[in-house]
């Protein structure tokens, strides 16, 4: 059996025709999610399109591709009736080459100056002018010195401007990483070369420079961001133990004898792995054991060994014992709230991987490779995990999912529940969502997909927007208990049409739920736009996915009257008069 191969992988293995083909047979299939991509470029890049619709359509998300008018950038941008506008996409991708930009470009002593000045006039403006999440790219430097070894200054070649443009680019892409993300064409050029990249026939006959190589690792580079925005992000990792967080059977060469340090190989091999696994857990990633071993034996390598760099305190869950990986795997997804899909597993044992990969065909599966010195960049090369922003929860999740198995251990000591959740001592901070919360927010709609009634999902730039306008309300629950803090975990937006209030977004993180806290929120939510606002009546929206199913009844439940279903849906209404708040004594609401 083959495990995981990445959609990069398998495109650029295909020839046109069967990659063309392959795209036709995904369309049929259908996707459980849309996107809208617009590229303004002054260079023809509609190479790109079959490769961004595969890496698109494998990860289930529908591409809706549009290419600007050629070397038209500007006018698209300033035009209200081009396609940027028109219907406004989810992301915008820059495309540019140097050549247009500059016609002085590889004259004698050509310097950039110029050019960074009007690419961050560019940036701004499209910024300013559109909501999307937006994408530039860096400019490929000469192959070819112009100087040969004549001994000039290399500081002003034309090599060393690219350098400073490219800077240039990077560091505001870095002050405005809310909005821009990057497609860092030098990068690409430096892995494939300059035979892998360019086509210099195709580049004078019809400005189109780029060979299929580049143009799949551009088009996966951009699908990357496009499934990070659309919540396809992998949240747990999974790990055995022997021969995979380090060389050797714990259980028969003892402390001593396993392969794991800095130096040697093939121990720093898997040092080099663990320092991997920990910048993942850095990021938000859950860290999960699932090893056929004695617990004792585990816990003495992650507490006692002098070069295991991974810890207790960073695993989420575990399931150390001589169960099978599939039973453990199930019970692992129901301790910490996650759907199948969610996990990545890491085994040296073919027949471990296989055993889970084919009873539980969502887990992506990946085994130790054989050529040993490739596993330190097996979990970051595919981007799995690849999310837009970074925020404190994140760095937080593993703290948190471990005061969650507290919780659940103190539950079992009460008769009933509500005995439990009065123990909790529950404060739910409710209030107007503040621009520092801006970034948190546009995450959670990008990640939470089972407690979350349309599954809208947002850029932090649409976000920012909804805050500065009148119409919409966006509001944040923040959770904590006697256990802890567990973060900004609830998002409300609403938008108000008139004598009509609409929810658009309804979602809660999977951590905080079984407590009553979305009643508690969604009604304190209500009450304080209805003051601010004056709605006279409130409507709802359920859009079903694969993952939602739980709260297709929400609306129902909290007493709404049912309007409109179908299958994309249903469409409910509440008069603000029949509005009733639920008595919960035992959370406590601040603001």
């Amino acid at each position: 059996m083959t495990f995981f191969v990445s959609s990069h992988t398998r495109a650029f293995s295909l020839p046109l025709s069967e990659l063309l083909d392959a795209v036709s047979k995904m369309e049929k299939e259908g996707a459980d999610s849309a996107v809208r991509i617009c590229f303004l470029r002054n260079v023809t890049v509609e190479g790109v399109e079959p490769f961004l619709k595969f890496h698109c359509l494998a990860a289930g998300i529908r591409p809706g591709i549009i290419f600007g008018n050629y070397d038209m950038v500007l006018q698209e941008i300033m035009d209200a009736n081009s396609p940027l506008h028109h219907n406004p996409p989810d992301m915008v991708v820059l495309s540019l080459v140097m050549e247009q930009l500059d016609p002085g470009y590889h004259s004698f002593g050509w310097r950039a100056d110029r050019v960074i000045s009007e690419l961050e006039s560019l940036f701004d403006l499209l910024a300013d002018r559109t909501n999307a999440l937006l994408m530039v790219n860096t400019f490929i430097p000469p192959f070819d010195g112009e100087f040969g070894v004549t001994g000039h200054d290399w500081s002003a070649d034309t090599f060393a401007e690219i350098t400073r443009v490219n800077r240039a680019v990077r560091e505001y892409v870095a002050a405005h990483r809310s909005r821009f993300m990057l497609a860092d064409w030098e990068r690409i050029a430096r892995l494939h070369g300059e035979d892998g990249c360019m086509d210099y026939r195709f580049w004078y006959m019809s400005k189109a420079p780029f060979k299929k190589q580049f143009l799949n690792s551009y088009a996966w580079d951009i699908a990357r961001i496009v499934k990070a925005l659309k919540g396809k992000a992998k949240k747990c990792l999974v790990l055995d133990c022997d021969n995979t967080l380090w060389g050797g059977v714990v259980g028969e060469d003892g402390l001593q004898g396993i392969a794991l340090d800095r130096n040697s190989y093939p121990g720093n091999v898997f040092h080099e792995f663990q320092r991997t696994v920990l910048t993942l857990h850095e990021r938000g990633v859950l860290i999960a054991l699932c090893s056929k071993n004695n617990d004792e034996d585990v816990w003495e390598v992650l507490d006692r060994h002098p070069h295991s760099l991974l810890k207790r305190e960073h695993l989420s869950a575990w399931r150390i014992n001589w169960n099978d990986k599939a039973t453990n795997f199930r019970e692992l997804a129901e301790e910490l709230n996650l759907g199948m899909d969610s996990f990545v597993f890491v085994d040296d044992n073919p027949t471990e991987c296989e055993l889970v990969a084919t009873a539980l065909p969502d887990v992506t599966v990946m085994r130790v490779p054989d050529k040993l010195y490739l596993y330190p960049r097996l979990l970051l090369k595919d981007g799995l995990f690849d999310t837009l922003t970074v925020s404190g929860e994140d760095r937080q999740r593993a703290r948190m999912y471990q005061a969650e198995a507290q919780r659940k251990d103190a539950a079992r000591q009460y008769d009933s529940i509500d005995q439990y959740l009065s123990s909790l001592a529950l404060v739910a901070t409710i209030h107007p969502a503040t621009p520092r919360e801006v970034a948190r927010i546009a995450q959670l709609t990008q990640k939470t997909n089972q407690f979350n009634l349309t599954t809208r999902r947002y850029a932090e730039g649409e976000i920012a927007r909804f805050l500065s306008r009148e119409d919409h309300g966006v509001f944040s629950l923040t959770v904590t208990d006697k256990f802890g803090d567990s973060g900004l975990t609830g998002v409300l937006i609403a938008v108000r049409d008139g004598s009509v209030g609409r929810i658009d977004s309804l979602l809660l993180s999977c951590r905080i739920l079984g407590r009553n806290l979305e009643t508690v929120f969604l009604h304190r939510c209500l009450a304080l736009l209805e003051t601010a606002w004056g709605v006279k009546e409130w409507r709802g929206e359920y859009l079903p996915t694969r993952k939602n199913r739980q709260v297709e009844d929400f609306f129902d439940r909290m007493g709404f009257d049912l309007m409109v279903e179908s299958e994309s849906g249903k469409t409910y209404q509440l008069p603000v008069v029949q509005r009733v708040a639920p008595d919960i004594t035992y959370i406590t609401i601040e603001e």
